[in-house]
């Protein structure tokens, strides 16, 4: 009896796993998205936009990098639905998308101080 329960239980979660498996595009989507924390400089725009939000100009004088590339790292993670952004007059403000970036952000950084 135990024997045929057990069978059923280990079939149950085989079928279940390669259902997940077998689905790549959840798998090129998760590794597309975990690609966006994959760059220092990402990372601190995202640590900076945690709290606040920001213009370019004043991203580029805190991190101390050029604007342009400031804009290039900022188009990838707008592009990735991390941030959102809105203009005002001339300038356009940013800030994370919503709170689950903030939770993957800082369970990342709480497991590496680990």
């Amino acid at each position: 009896m135990k024997t045929k329960e057990k069978t059923k239980k280990e079939s149950s979660c085989s079928n279940k796993t390669n259902d997940l498996i077998e689905n790549d595009e959840n798998f090129e989507l998760l590794a597309s998205f975990f690609y966006l924390f994959s760059d220092p400089t990402r990372l601190k725009i995202i640590e900076l936009l945690k709290e606040n939000e920001l213009c370019v100009h004043e991203l580029s004088n805190i991190l101390k990098i050029k604007q342009p590339s400031i804009s290039q790292h900022l188009k990838v993670l707008y592009q990735g639905k991390i941030l959102q952004k809105k203009k005002l007059g001339l300038h356009v403000f940013y800030k994370l998308d919503d709170e689950h970036i903030a939770r993957i952000y800082e369970q990342g950084l709480e497991h590496v101080k680990e």
